[in-house]
């Protein structure tokens, strides 16, 4: 079914969708891209671009179509590294990257082109504790904007892309300490096959993470509570029903209410417990409801 309506896509959006489909199965070795929504053409010769161009079409927020497309013509240029809101990052879909990394590299960089969930953040001289951080891509993006960061990324070999990143950002890295560790709501072992990580570990991986708590970030690290972020596949949901958080002034995070099968407005209901609102967002990267998956924001 997801086959049949990517390829429908390419008629919805496109005004030469028979060219393109021609360049995608190999018939041609290159092709324009004539793209209907904003009447804007891309040459295009990587295969890799043409997918990521097709990905995020449907959902790309049309005032961030330039930067969209620089991106793209950055990806069919087969470049190293990529800057996306003026931040750089290795570039997974690079010939070289793939040939020498055979990991999956299930990344959510893009999101800056679909989602504004930041937006509503003032993170000026801000205290961010930043759960499943992934490539540190929103370690990155809080650190630009002016907050020190605290980052736990569980899986190893995107944590590790994240420390690339973060070198290639020299003047961001002094506000930024991120570790290769899972936060959940007790201390412990999580093994990298557990469900909520089987979309980012690799097949064949077999090792156990460290679980560390809220308080012991907190204490541990010496850290300011201020804001707490979470996307972290369903553990939002064990760390929001087993901790008082209204030390926080702020939380916002992504519900993964269909990967644990419970009912997001648990959460929604505990935080009003807890003296906060709330306002909720779909996640536009996803075409899933919200009670499905969503954004949830928690304020004072």
């Amino acid at each position: 079914m997801k086959k049949i309506r990517n390829f429908i896509e390419y008629f919805q959006y496109l005004k030469n969708p028979i060219e393109v489909l021609q360049f995608k199965f190999g018939i041609k070795k290159e092709c324009e891209i004539k793209i209907k929504i904003i009447n804007y053409k891309i040459r295009l010769n990587n295969i890799n671009a043409l997918n990521r161009l097709m990905h995020y079409i449907p959902i790309v927020k049309k005032e961030k179509y330039p930067e969209f497309l620089e991106y793209i013509n950055d990806l069919n240029n087969n470049q190293e590294v990529i800057e996306i809101d003026n931040i750089k990052y290795i570039n997974i879909y690079n010939d070289n990257f793939i040939e020498t990394h055979p990991n999956e590299y299930n990344v959510c960089t893009e999101e800056y082109f679909s989602d504004d969930q930041w937006d509503m953040l003032n993170l000026e001289n801000r205290n961010i504790i930043d759960i499943g951080a992934n490539n540190a891509d929103t370690a990155l993006y809080f650190a630009k904007n002016g907050s020190s960061v605290i980052a736990f990324e569980p899986v190893k070999h995107i944590y590790e892309l994240g420390l690339e990143n973060i070198k290639l950002n020299p003047s961001l890295k002094d506000k930024i300490q991120y570790i290769n560790k899972a936060v959940g709501a007790k201390k412990g072992l999580l093994n990298i096959n557990a469900e909520s990580l089987k979309g980012y570990a690799n097949r064949n991986d077999s090792y156990d993470i460290e679980v560390t708590t809220i308080e012991d970030v907190i204490n541990d690290y010496n850290f300011p509570y201020d804001i707490l972020k979470m996307d972290c596949e369903g553990c939002e949901f064990e760390i929001i029903k087993n901790n008082d958080l209204r030390k926080f002034n702020e939380i916002i995070f992504e519900h993964h209410a269909d990967m644990v099968k419970q009912d997001c407005n648990q959460l929604i209901d505990k935080l009003k417990s807890q003296d906060f609102k709330i306002k909720t967002f779909p996640c536009n990267a996803s075409n899933k409801s919200f009670e499905e998956i969503g954004i949830i924001y928690a304020y004072k």
